[in-house]
């Protein structure tokens, strides 16, 4: 286990280095969120491994700023007002494969921004396309098919919609737009691009939809229920990833638990150093597997991220990274300050191999979005409550430790994070 303490002072202009850096060069990317107009800040590394700003784009659209989507109000004492996780998402920023173009979302006007990638890692924006309804959140792409999921309304309502990379621009496609029970969390491509997944913040759904290489089928094709149990909090699915495993595809779900069973926020007494009124049960994760004609089924379900049952783990676990040989999964836990770590067996069975593979004390830093470097070596982990990101190295044995922390972000209401070589 890494532990490390940090005093962090808003959002620095600066670096502040933790330890020794990697010695490749990387550019990461992550989101302003700013409502007068959006902007993607992008990072570099130099000769030494180290990280600095590289610079500061439009998107051409804009954000919300520091009010969480749908409601757009602001409570610092609510722990879905206070500005912290303005989206609630996965994938809001993402690149081509080819890692010549980002897309990204701006929940403020509703649009996404298809931006192209220089040599150097600058950006320049090409188009915008509105999205199939208000607050776009997430992104998936294969090839020159792209998804978008959007929450629209309130949080009982939602919805995907289909785009293409076109000519060099980013296209709607007309007629796409498929309505959900219920506000989404995040999308992705099966890993053979024939099938959209789709989830559910709190009905817990996971839906399957087929793509059929320009827009999405009428109806899911098939749909799954996040494990549920007397006693125990909603799942709140919110981040997740698929990897292949043979013939099939392994999808692994975030859960968040913090909502009991009638979906209510739990009083509490301060156990919770960033939102003391309340409290959560441990979070957890759960895998499911996807046949190839877009069949889901349940593999593994409510694995803890914690070692004594629904209390006292790790709390809030919303996005995942996974290790570059597909072997390890580590969960985030924003309101733990943590990380725990999964063993992911051949058939997507998931065991918790440390609890706390990472931890920071106190726990009063949101650890937000995060993406894994190209080559595997290091995860960029955005600090979505100071405006800054953390750089954490992955040692031998995915050993994590903390080696530099950069600002340039506002402190509160940035998302999304993404990495090229």
């Amino acid at each position: 286990m890494t532990s490390l303490s940090l005093r962090v002072a808003g959002a620095l202009l600066c670096t502040t280095l933790l330890g020794s850096a990697a010695s490749h060069a990387a550019t990461f990317y992550s989101v302003s969120n700013k409502a007068d107009s959006n902007t993607v800040v992008a990072y570099t590394s130099g000769s030494d491994g180290s990280f600095s700003i590289l610079g500061e784009y439009k998107t051409g659209g804009t954000g919300t700023g520091d009010l969480e989507i749908p409601a757009l109000k602001k409570d610092p004492n609510h722990p879905l007002l206070n500005g912290d996780d303005p989206l609630i998402s996965a994938n809001s920023i993402e690149r081509t494969e080819d890692g010549k173009h980002l897309i990204v979302v701006n929940p403020g006007d509703a649009t996404i921004s298809l931006l192209k990638v220089a040599e150097d890692g600058a950006l320049a924006a090409v188009n915008s396309v509105k999205a199939s309804d208000k607050f776009p959140i997430s992104i998936a792409i294969n090839g020159s098919k792209v998804v978008v999921a959007s929450v629209g309304k309130d949080n009982g309502s939602g919805s995907i919609g289909a785009f293409e990379l076109k000519d060099g621009e980013l296209v709607a496609v007309e007629g796409s737009r498929r309505d959900l029970m219920a506000r989404p969390s995040t999308i992705r491509f099966s890993s053979d691009g024939n099938h959209v997944i789709v989830n559910e913040l709190v009905t817990g759904k996971i839906h399957a939809f087929a793509h059929d290489g320009k827009t999405l089928s009428e109806k899911p094709v098939s749909t799954v229920n996040s494990p549920v149990s007397e006693g125990r909090f909603q799942a709140i699915p919110v981040g997740f990833t698929i990897t292949q495993r043979g013939d099939k595809d392994i999808v692994l779900m975030s859960e968040a638990r913090f909502l009991t069973p009638d979906f209510m926020l739990r009083p509490g007494s301060g156990e919770v150093l960033q939102s003391p009124g309340f409290s959560w049960q441990t979070s957890s994760l759960s895998t499911y597997s996807l046949t190839k004609d877009g069949q889901l089924e349940l593999i593994s379900g409510d694995v803890l991220t914690g070692y004594n049952g629904i209390e006292g783990g790790e709390l809030s676990n919303c996005w995942v990274v996974l290790s570059k040989d597909g072997n390890t999964l580590w969960s985030i836990n924003p309101l733990s300050s943590s990380y725990s770590s999964f063993d992911i067996a051949e058939d997507g069975f998931a065991r918790l191999n440390q609890a706390q593979a990472l931890k920071l004390r106190p726990e009063t830093l949101f650890f937000g979005d995060a993406t894994l470097s190209p080559d595997g070596d290091q995860i960029y982990q955005l600090i979505s409550n100071t405006g800054q990101v953390m750089v954490i190295n992955i040692n031998e044995n995915n050993v994590l430790q903390p080696t530099q922390m950069l600002g340039g972000l506002p402190e509160l209401g940035s998302y999304g994070m993404v990495a090229i070589d």
